[in-house]
C-alpha cells in the first residue's frame, strides 16, 4: 500500500502536468486567461488541500479515541451487517418486517455518520479556502478581469485530473 504522502505527491505532479498544459493553452487566448486560470487552479488546489487535511485529523482523532476496533473486515461490517451474503449460511427470504427494520437501521446508521463526519465538512481550513475562493471572485469582478469560462476551466483542473487518475490507478 502506498503511504499517504507519496499518493499526495503523485496527485501534485499530476496537477503541476495538467495545469502546465492550461498555461500552455491561456498564452494563445485573448485578455486575461492565464490570470483566471491560475487564480482558480489555486483556489481549487487550496480547497482540495484543505479538505484533505481536515478529513485526515478527523480520522485521526476517531482513531485516537478508538472508534475504530480491531476489526479485520471493517467494510464487510457496513455492506452486509447481517451476514445475508455469507457463503456458509443459507440464505432465507426476508419478511417485510426484517427490511423494514433494515431501512431504519441503514438510516440510522446514515445519520449517525453525519453527525460524526460534520467537523470535517465545516472544519476552519476548508471554510477558508471556500472564503480564499469566494474573495477571489469578487476581486477579479471589482476589478473587471474575471473571465468566467477562464475561470472555470482554472477551477476544473483539480476535480477532473483526480477523477482521471482515480479511475487510472496510482500504480
Amino acid at each position: 500500500m502506498m503511504k499517504m504522502k507519496t499518493i499526495v505527491r503523485k496527485f501534485l505532479g499530476y496537477f503541476i502536468f495538467v495545469d502546465s498544459l492550461v498555461i500552455a493553452f491561456s498564452f494563445f487566448m485573448q485578455g486575461g486567461w492565464l490570470l483566471n486560470t491560475q487564480i482558480a487552479f489555486f483556489c481549487s488546489l487550496l480547497i482540495t488541500l484543505a479538505t484533505f487535511v481536515s478529513y485526515q485529523k478527523l480520522v485521526e482523532r476517531r482513531v485516537e479515541a478508538g472508534a475504530y476496533g480491531e476489526e479485520k473486515d471493517v467494510l464487510k461490517k457496513y455492506e452486509d451487517p447481517h451476514d445475508l451474503y455469507d457463503d456458509e449460511e443459507e440464505q432465507e427470504a426476508q419478511s417485510e418486517a426484517e427490511v423494514k427494520e433494515h431501512k431504519k437501521i441503514g438510516f440510522r446508521e446514515s445519520f449517525r455518520n453525519l453527525t460524526q463526519s460534520y467537523k470535517g465538512a465545516l472544519s476552519p481550513y476548508r471554510l477558508g479556502a471556500y472564503g480564499v475562493l469566494f474573495l477571489t471572485i469578487l476581486a477579479l469582478i471589482r476589478h473587471e478581469a474575471l473571465e468566467p469560462i477562464a475561470f472555470f476551466v482554472g477551477l476544473s483542473i483539480v476535480p477532473l485530473s483526480s477523477l482521471f487518475l482515480g479511475n487510472k490507478g496510482l500504480k
